[in-house]
């Protein structure tokens, strides 16, 4: 059997034990919680960041969109001004085709009416020189 003294130390050496070992249990608690918030804090920083990353990218994505868009605007706007200068310089070419077909027939009816009044000049003095001849004659 143990005696008093040897129980009494067992007993004061069980409760260091003990104390001791609700320190480790204390410290290792303290260091999964630290850990657990270091982790916690780390993905949230992470998840902000890439946050952050998509947002810029798609931010980026957003003003080259916006780039492209007014670049293709400018083109199709380009495009119709060549269409327009096109459609202008048809109907250009088509009043003057038009002006010189009137011209010509201006023209035409010129060199008719001066024909026919050189010809009605010429019955005219034939009328006279017969009316002359049937005078005299």
């Amino acid at each position: 059997m143990k005696s008093f003294e040897q129980l009494s130390e067992d007993l004061a050496t069980r409760r260091a034990e003990l104390k001791q070992r609700q320190r480790e249990q204390g410290a290792r608690f303290k260091a999964k919680g630290a850990e657990r918030s270091a982790a916690g804090k780390a993905r949230a920083t992470a998840a902000s960041q890439q946050s952050a990353d998509d947002s810029s990218a798609a931010l980026d994505r957003i003003k080259q969109m916006a780039v492209q868009k007014r670049s293709a605007e400018r083109e199709r706007k380009a495009k119709q001004a060549e269409r327009d200068d096109i459609s202008r310089e048809i109907e250009a070419s088509r009043d003057q085709k038009q002006d010189d077909i009137e011209q010509r027939r201006d023209e035409r009816e010129d060199d008719i009416k001066a024909k026919d009044k050189k010809r009605m000049s010429k019955e005219r003095k034939r009328e006279e020189l017969q009316k002359t001849l049937d005078t005299v004659g």
